[in-house]
C-alpha cells in the first residue's frame, strides 16, 4: 500500500481507511492542510508580486556571490522544500543567503534560524513513522512571518523570485497529492460501503414489506369491526349460551338503535 503522507503527529498504519474513526480524522486533516496550502500559494503569490523567475544559467556574478554560487542555493533551496522542509536539507548556504539577501534577521545560528519557521519535531516525527515528508503546513509552522519577510530586492530580485517561485511549485505538487489521496478515500468509500448500503437498503425493503402486509391485515379487520358484525357475534354468543331466554331479546333492530 502506499505510504501515507504526514499532515500531522498521527501516525496512520496500513489499512486505516477501514477503521472508521481515523479515516474521518485522516480527511479532517486533508481539509485542513488543503486550505491552509491554498492560503500559502496565494500569499506566495503575493510575494512574487508578478516577478518572473529566473533560469538558473541565467544567473549572474554579483559581488558577493557568483553565478555558480547561486546556482548551488537554488539547487539546495529546491531540494529543501522537495524533501518537506527536512532540517538536514537546510544548509549553511541557504541560512546565510536569506540572511545576507532576502531581508531576514540574523539567528544566534542555522538551526536557531530554521527553528523560527519550520517544525523538528514533525519530521522527526515523520520519520520515526516511516511517513511520506512533503511541504506541508505541519512543517512550515510560521510560513506567514517567513513571506512577510522574504524580500526580493535589487540584484538579489531575479534569485529571489526564483526562490518563491520554486517554493510555490512545491506547495502546488503538495497540494495536487492530497486532492489526489482525497479521490482516492471516495473510491474507497463507494467500494466498500455501496455494497452495505444495498444491504441496508435490502433489509429495509423486507421490514416495509412486512409493515404493508401487517396495514392490510389490520385494515381487513378494521373493516370487519364494524357495529352489525360486533352485535351478530355478540347475538350468537348470547343465544348459545342462554337457549331458554326469548330470542326477542336479542333482537338487532333495538340493540343498534341504543348503541347509536
Amino acid at each position: 500500500m502506499k505510504k501515507c503522507i504526514a499532515l500531522s503527529m498521527h501516525h496512520y498504519a496500513e489499512g486505516f481507511v477501514d477503521n472508521p474513526g481515523l479515516k474521518e480524522r485522516r480527511l479532517s486533516e486533508l481539509s485542513t492542510n488543503m486550505a491552509t496550502l491554498l492560503r500559502q500559494i496565494a500569499a506566495v503569490d503575493g510575494a512574487i508580486a508578478g516577478r518572473s523567475a529566473c533560469p538558473p544559467e541565467m544567473m549572474q556574478d554579483s559581488k558577493f556571490m557568483t553565478g555558480e554560487q547561486k546556482r548551488k542555493v537554488l539547487g539546495q533551496w529546491d531540494k529543501f522544500i522537495k524533501g518537506g522542509f527536512s532540517h538536514h536539507l537546510f544548509t549553511d548556504a541557504i541560512y546565510q543567503h536569506l540572511n545576507l539577501h532576502c531581508g531576514f534577521i540574523a539567528h544566534f545560528n542555522r538551526m536557531g534560524f530554521y527553528s523560527t519557521y519550520w517544525n523538528g519535531d514533525f519530521i522527526a516525527f515523520a520519520k520515526q513513522t516511516d511517513m511520506v515528508l512533503l511541504p506541508v503546513p505541519g512543517v512550515f509552522i510560521n510560513w506567514e512571518r517567513f513571506l512577510l519577510s522574504f524580500q526580493c530586492w535589487g540584484e538579489w530580485a531575479g534569485m529571489g523570485a526564483t526562490m518563491l517561485h520554486s517554493l510555490k511549485s512545491h506547495l502546488s505538487s503538495t497540494l495536487r497529492e492530497l486532492e489526489g489521496e482525497v479521490i482516492d478515500a471516495f473510491h474507497h468509500d463507494l467500494e466498500q460501503l455501496y455494497p452495505l448500503q444495498v444491504e441496508e437498503r435490502k433489509r429495509i425493503a423486507e421490514e416495509a414489506d412486512t409493515y404493508r402486509r401487517k396495514v392490510v391485515e389490520l385494515t381487513t379487520k378494521l373493516d370487519d369491526m364494524d357495529i352489525d358484525s360486533f352485535l351478530e357475534d355478540r347475538i350468537a354468543s348470547y343465544k348459545t349460551l342462554f337457549p331458554t331466554l326469548d330470542p326477542a331479546n336479542f333482537v338487532e333492530a333495538g340493540l343498534v338503535s341504543n348503541l347509536c
